[in-house]
């Protein structure tokens, strides 16, 4: 099982919360509605006999954790059914910086799944099925309550995260993708020069050579259209003319693929076996801009041992 550096400077004594066993059917996800997950451990810490509400780990503050609660047994965060059947519930503390939350979510989305695991509960999210990762609002929906976290009330309106996205995530493990909104109105065939030095960038052969005079036309927010990928010199290059590439890395497509496929297009993993996940079309996916080669075809990686056709995505040639 994955370990976690907890830190349990705000965990309730043996005398506070309560001492009741709770049934292994389920792990619960909250949000805090705060900033902060050290002030919200805290909170609960101090007033648990009063508000008569904590849970048992609090995630935030770029990826710590927070015991507050002993795991195993009931918290209250949820109403008694969902209390009482849940071994562990986690609190996602709010943030509105980009790299903190990126910490704080793979955290959380992690430990939810390393629970689940470890009270042997199943690694699904929000399905018919009554054991499994449930979010607060799938408690109120289906058992009791009137909450919406943590997704409709934040991951999705404050980073884009949707319910898809979080059960794919949490089904999977984090890997390094994260969805973002794509522009609504793209050119699929057109990527544009970014990143680059002043004086523009190189164009290169197929071959790998620099065409000699070719920067003084790459510069910096000129479009191109491209016809497809290939991989020269180790690096995914965007082909925009006969014998005529461009670095991946000096575009706007850097470090991400955004997905030109009007149905969607499924993953594969390492040994080029179709895997359930449907990428949507026009979501973007981090990605190292390696190109790899599986079953004879260039794909990118979007996540621990996922990887999506390149041909797929905006300038791949699927135009």
């Amino acid at each position: 099982m994955t370990e976690f550096n907890i830190d349990k400077t705000y965990m309730l004594d043996s005398n506070e919360g309560s001492s009741q066993r709770a049934a292994n059917n389920l792990i619960v996800l909250h949000e805090t509605t705060n900033v902060g997950a050290k002030n919200n451990a805290i909170y609960f810490k101090n007033n648990v006999n009063t508000a008569q509400t904590y849970v048992q780990f609090v995630v935030g503050d770029g990826g710590k954790i927070y015991q507050v609660g002993e795991e195993g047994y009931v918290a209250w965060g949820a109403g008694s059914y969902a209390n009482a059947n849940s071994p562990v519930q986690i609190e996602l503390a709010r943030t509105y910086d980009k790299t903190t939350f990126e910490k704080d979510y793979a955290t959380f989305v992690n430990l939810a799944r390393a629970k689940g695991k470890q009270f042997g509960i199943p690694v699904n999210l929000d399905t018919s099925n009554q054991r499994g990762i449930k979010t607060h609002y799938w408690i109120s929906q289906n058992i009791w309550g009137s909450h919406v976290d943590p997704v409709q009330s934040y991951l999705e309106p404050v980073w884009g995260i949707s319910q898809e996205q979080l059960a794919h995530d949490i089904a999977t493990g984090i890997g390094e993708s994260v969805v973002e909104p794509a522009p609504r109105t793209p050119i699929r065939d057109v990527i544009t020069i970014k990143h680059g030095p002043v004086t523009g960038i190189a164009g290169w052969t197929s071959k790998g050579t620099i065409i000699p005079g070719s920067n003084s036309k790459f510069v910096n927010a000129s479009n191109w259209k491209t016809v497809g990928i290939k991989k020269i010199n180790g690096l995914a290059m965007y082909k925009i003319a006969t014998d005529e590439y461009v670095p991946k890395k000096y575009t706007d497509q850097a470090e991400i693929v955004t997905i030109n496929a009007i149905a969607g297009v499924n993953t594969v993993n390492s040994k080029g076996n179709k895997l359930d996940h449907i990428l949507k079309d026009l979501t973007q996916w981090k990605t190292d801009d390696v190109i790899y080669s599986i079953a004879c075809r260039d794909y990118f990686k979007v996540a621990t041992d996922e990887y999506v056709d390149a041909f797929y995505t905006i300038g791949g040639g699927n135009n």
